[in-house]
C-alpha cells in the first residue's frame, strides 16, 4: 500500500495529461483549451513534487516550473490564432522568455549538483558549440534556405530557438551521464529531445505552408511537458540538488589561460559576425546572432562568477589560516586550541551556514582509531552516539583526527566540500599544537619534579604528588626513614599504609578532595613494618589545576617527638603546681 501510494500523484498525472492529450488531438479547435490544461497541469507537477518531496534547493525546480508557464502561454496565445496566421508577438515572447528562465534552472543544477567541482569543463564546452551552431547557421544554413515559405528572419527565429533547445539536450544529457540510473535526470532529457523535435517539424511545417494541430510538432512539445512535470514527481528529483555521494575530488582550476581565451572568442565571435553582416549588404541572421551572443555572455559571467567566488573563498580560507596558526602557536592548554579551532571554523565555512563545531578531548565516546586516519566527510547517523546525538540537526559531518581527540564539523555536505581541504589543514595544525602542549607539559613536570627531588633529598619531612587515580606519582627519599617502606612502582597512598590505618587516609583523603579550602591537616598514627608506631601530622594541598603539577600534593611530618616533649613539659608543670604538692603530701599522711 504504501508503494501505491507514492507512485498515486504520478498515476493520476499520467491520466490528465493523457486526457489532455487526447482533447489536443481529437478535438483541434480546442487547442488552445487544451494547451492551457497540459501546460498548467505540469507545472503544476513540479510545485507538486517540490512540495511533496522537500529536495535540498527548490530554486531550479521552481525556474523549470516557471519555464513551463512561459512556454503554455506562448502555446495558449499561438492557439487562439487561425492556422494560417502568423504566430503573434506575444507568442514569440514567451517562447524567447521560456530559454532565459530555463537557463536559470539549468545553473542551478549544475551549481548545487554533481557539477560543483567540474562545472567550469561543462561550461567550456556549451560556449564551443554555441559558435559552432552559429557559424554552421550563418555560413552553411542560412544561405540555402532564402526561398520556401520562410523569410530570412523567420528561418533565423527558426535556428535561434534550435539553438536553445541544443544547449538545453546538452546540459541535461550531461545531467544523466553525470548521475547514472536517475529517472528524473532521464524524463527531464527526454523532454528536452522533445522539444528540439518539436521546434524542428514547427520549422518544418512553416515552411510547407504552415503547421497544423495535432501534427508531429504538438505531440513533440506534449512530451517535454509530460516528461518534464513527470520528473519532479519521483523522489530522484531530490538527488539533482543534492551533494554527490561519492569521494570528494580536488576541484579544478576555474579560469585557466586556454580557457579564457576560448571563452572570449567565443563570446566575440557573435559580434563579429553581426559586424560583417551589416558591412556587406544587411542583417539577415539577427535573431539568432542575438541569441547565441546572449548565450556566450551568459556562460562567461557564470564562469567568471564562479572564478570570483573560488578566488575569494580561497583568500578568506588563507586569511583564517593564517590566524588559526598565530593562535594555535601561541596556545597554553587545550581549551585555547579548540577556541582556537572553532573561531577558525567559523570563518571558513559560509557566512549564512548552519553548522556546529564539536572538540572532543575526552577519548571516551572515540571511534576506532584506525577509521581516523584521514579526515573525511560522512553522515551524522555513522559517527559515536555521544555526538550524532548532539548534531543530530545536520546531514553530514567532516571528522578529523587530532593528536588525542577528534574535530567533529557538521554542516551542509556542500559547504563541507568547499572547506575540507583547510579544515584539514587547521586539523592538522591543532594536532601539532596538541603535541607541542602535551611534550612542553611533560618536561615541565620532569623539570619540577627533579627540582622538588633536589629541594627534599636532605629534608626530613615526606613530600608524595598524587594523580586523579590516587596513585603516588613522586615521593621524596625521607619517606623510607619515616614510614620504613619504599613505595612500589604506581602504589597508592592506601596501599602503602597498614591495613588497619587505611581508615583513617581513607577518610583524610576523601575531605581534602572535597573540601574548596586549601591544606587540609590531620593527624595520623601510623604502624612501621617493625611494629612501631609514628605520629605524622599531614597536610593536604590540591594542585590539580596547576599545569606543572597537576596532582595533590601530600606532606607527611613526623611529629612523635615533639608531642613527647609536649607530654613531658606538661607533666612536669603539673607536678611542680600547689594541687600536686597537696595531693603528695596527703598521699604521705595517709601512708
Amino acid at each position: 500500500m504504501g508503494l501505491l501510494d507514492g507512485r498515486r500523484p504520478l498515476i493520476g498525472y499520467a491520466v490528465l495529461m493523457a486526457g489532455l492529450a487526447g482533447l489536443l488531438f481529437l478535438r483541434p479547435g480546442l487547442d488552445s483549451v487544451a494547451w492551457a490544461g497540459i501546460g498548467l497541469l505540469a507545472s503544476g507537477a513540479i510545485v507538486v513534487g517540490i512540495v511533496r518531496i522537500r529536495p535540498q534547493r527548490s530554486g531550479p525546480w521552481w525556474a523549470l516550473a516557471a519555464s513551463l508557464v512561459a512556454m503554455m502561454l506562448g502555446d495558449f496565445v499561438y492557439g487562439l490564432v487561425t492556422p494560417d496566421g502568423d504566430p503573434p508577438a506575444l507568442a514569440q515572447l514567451s517562447y524567447l522568455a521560456m530559454f532565459p528562465i530555463v537557463a536559470i534552472a539549468l545553473i542551478g543544477l549544475t551549481r548545487e549538483s554533481v557539477f560543483l567541482d567540474d562545472r567550469s569543463r561543462l561550461l567550456d564546452l556549451l560556449a564551443l558549440g554555441t559558435t559552432g551552431l552559429l557559424a554552421s547557421w550563418v555560413f552553411i544554413a542560412s544561405p540555402r534556405m532564402a526561398g520556401g515559405g520562410m523569410t530570412a528572419a523567420d528561418w533565423s527565429m527558426q535556428a535561434a530557438f534550435t539553438l536553445g533547445d541544443v544547449i538545453v539536450l546538452v546540459v541535461t544529457t550531461r545531467l544523466v551521464t553525470a548521475t547514472p540510473g536517475n529517472a528524473s535526470a532521464i524524463l527531464l532529457t527526454i523532454g528536452a529531445a522533445g522539444m528540439l523535435a518539436g521546434d524542428a517539424a514547427y520549422g518544418v511545417g512553416q515552411a510547407r505552408g504552415g503547421l497544423q494541430p495535432g501534427g508531429p510538432a504538438d505531440a513533440a512539445y506534449v512530451l517535454l511537458y509530460a516528461a518534464w512535470g513527470a520528473a519532479a514527481l519521483l523522489p530522484s528529483m531530490a538527488r539533482l540538488t543534492a551533494p554527490p555521494a561519492g569521494p570528494v575530488r580536488p576541484a579544478r582550476e576555474p579560469v585557466h589561460g586556454l580557457g579564457m581565451a576560448l571563452l572570449l572568442a567565443c563570446v566575440a565571435f557573435a559580434p563579429l559576425v553581426l559586424l560583417v553582416q551589416a558591412l556587406t549588404g544587411g542583417v539577415h541572421d539577427g535573431p539568432v546572432i542575438a541569441v547565441a551572443s546572449g548565450i556566450t555572455l551568459v556562460l562567461l559571467v557564470v564562469r567568471l562568477s564562479d572564478a570570483v567566488g573560488k578566488h575569494a573563498s580561497a583568500l578568506r580560507r588563507e586569511r583564517a589560516l593564517r590566524q588559526a596558526g598565530t593562535v594555535l602557536v601561541g596556545a597554553a592548554d587545550a581549551g585555547q586550541v579548540a577556541d582556537a579551532v572553532r573561531a577558525a571554523v567559523r570563518t571558513l565555512l559560509p557566512e549564512d551556514a548552519p553548522h556546529d563545531t564539536v572538540v572532543d578531548f575526552s577519548l571516551t565516546d572515540l571511534m576506532p582509531l584506525g577509521e581516523l586516519s584521514a579526515p573525511r566527510i560522512q553522515p551524522v547517523a555513522d559517527i559515536p552516539p555521544l555526538w550524532s546525538a548532539r548534531l543530530a540537526g545536520h546531514d553530514h559531518v567532516l571528522v578529523c583526527p587530532l593528536d588525542a581527540g577528534v574535530l567533529y564539523v557538521a554542516a551542509p555536505r556542500r559547504d563541507l566540500v568547499t572547506a575540507l581541504d583547510a579544515v584539514s589543514v587547521v586539523a592538522a595544525q591543532a594536532a601539532l599544537a596538541l603535541a607541542r602542549i602535551g611534550l612542553t607539559e611533560a618536561a615541565s613536570r620532569r623539570d619540577s619534579d627533579e627540582y622538588l627531588r633536589a629541594v627534599t633529598e636532605h629534608g626530613t619531612d615526606v613530600v608524595l604528588v598524587l594523580d586523579d587515580d590516587q596513585r603516588i606519582r613522586y615521593t621524596s627519599p625521607s619517606v623510607a626513614d619515616l614510614l620504613g617502606i619504599w613505595p612500589t612502582p604506581f602504589a597508592t597512598l592506601r596501599e602503602i599504609v597498614a591495613p588497619e590505618d587505611r581508615e583513617q587516609v581513607l577518610r583524610t583523603v576523601e575531605r581534602a578532595r572535597a573540601e574548596d579550602r586549601d591544606g587540609t591537616r590531620d593527624l595520623w598514627s601510623l604502624r612501621r613494618p617493625d611494629g612501631t608506631r609514628v605520629l605524622v601530622e599531614v597536610i593536604f594541598r590540591d594542585l590539580r589545576d596547576d599545569r606543572l603539577v597537576r596532582g595533590m600534593v601530600v606532606t607527611l611530618r613526623d611529629v612523635s617527638e615533639q608531642r613527647r616533649a609536649e607530654h613531658e613539659l606538661l607533666g612536669r608543670a603539673f607536678s611542680d603546681s600547689p594541687a600536686a604538692q597537696n595531693r603528695d603530701s596527703s598521699a604521705r599522711k595517709f601512708h
